[in-house]
C-alpha cells in the first residue's frame, strides 16, 4: 500500500460573468488572455461582447481568481458554478396566448392550456432577429396579416427576413415560451385587433409589462417598447438573443427586478 496521498484534479465547471463595460478594454483584454488561458484576439473579442457571461469553463478557484482580478479593474464580476447558469435553450414556441387579469395563459399547449399567475413570470425579453419563416411564406388565416414582419412602425424598416421576438421566462418549473410576431394568434386582443401583426406584436408586449409588474424587463423591451433606434434591440441571430437574455437572467437575480 503506498504512503503517498493522491489529490484529486480541480474540476472544471466554473464560469465568469462581467456585468459591465471596460473604460480600458485592452487591459482587461491581456487579463483574460492570461488568466484564462485564451489567445490576445480571442481574449478580445471577448472584451468586445461585454457585459455577459464568459464562455471559458474554469475550475472553481481559476474562475474565483479571474473575478477578483476583473473587479480590481472596477467592474462588477463574479464567478458562478455551470449549474447556476442560466439555460433558455429549452424555450419552446406558443402561437397563442392569453393576457388577462388573472394570469399568463399558453392556449396551444400540447396537454391542453396551460396558464399562470402573473408573480411567476420572472423575465421579460424581446428582440429583433433573424425569422426562420420560409421566404415568401404567409400567416396562416387565423392569425393577423398586414405589415407583417416588413413593417416595423413609423420610419423604422426591418429587413424582410428579420421579426420581433418576445422570450417570457417563467420562475415555476423554469418554463420558457418564444413568441414570434408574425406566427402569432392574438385573437385576445378583442376589439383591439389590428391588421399588423407588428401592431398586435406590440400590444401583446405592452401587456406583458403592464401586468408582470414583477418581472424582469430587459433594456432591449424597453428600447423596443419606446422606439429606440432598432440597433438597440437588433441580434444577429437567435443565439445572441437567447444569450443575452441569459445575461440579463443573471443580472435580475443580482440587482432585482425592474
Amino acid at each position: 500500500m503506498s504512503g503517498k496521498s493522491q489529490t484529486e484534479p480541480a474540476v472544471a465547471d466554473h464560469r465568469v460573468v462581467v456585468f459591465g463595460i471596460p473604460d480600458d478594454p485592452e487591459q482587461l483584454r491581456d487579463l483574460i488572455a492570461e488568466l484564462a488561458e485564451v489567445d490576445r484576439v480571442t481574449a478580445g473579442q471577448l472584451v468586445r461582447n461585454l457585459p455577459g457571461v464568459l464562455p471559458q469553463i474554469l475550475t472553481r478557484n481559476a474562475a474565483a481568481g479571474l473575478a477578483t482580478e476583473i473587479r480590481r479593474l472596477g467592474l462588477t464580476a463574479t464567478s458562478i458554478p455551470m449549474a447556476d447558469a442560466p439555460d433558455l435553450s429549452h424555450a419552446r414556441s406558443t402561437h397563442h396566448v392569453r393576457l388577462s387579469e388573472q394570469g399568463f395563459e399558453v392556449a396551444d399547449a400540447e396537454d391542453g392550456a396551460k396558464s399562470w399567475p402573473w408573480s411567476s413570470v420572472s423575465l421579460l425579453s424581446v428582440g429583433i432577429v433573424p425569422s426562420t419563416a420560409p421566404p415568401h411564406s404567409h400567416p396562416a388565416p387565423t392569425l393577423a396579416s398586414g405589415s407583417s414582419h416588413r413593417l416595423w412602425n413609423e420610419g423604422i424598416r426591418v429587413p424582410a427576413r428579420a421579426r420581433p421576438e418576445a422570450l417570457v421566462v417563467l420562475n415555476e418549473d423554469e418554463h420558457v415560451y418564444r413568441i414570434a410576431s408574425d406566427a402569432m394568434n392574438y385573437e385576445y386582443l378583442a376589439q383591439r385587433l389590428s391588421t399588423s401583426s407588428s401592431i398586435n406584436f406590440r400590444q401583446l408586449v405592452g401587456d406583458l409589462v403592464n401586468y408582470a409588474t414583477d418581472a424582469w424587463v430587459t433594456p432591449s423591451t424597453h428600447a423596443f417598447l419606446d422606439r429606440s433606434p432598432m440597433s438597440h434591440y437588433e441580434f444577429r441571430s437567435r443565439d445572441d438573443f437567447r444569450r443575452y437574455t441569459e445575461f440579463q437572467t443573471l443580472r435580475s437575480r443580482k440587482f432585482g427586478h425592474r
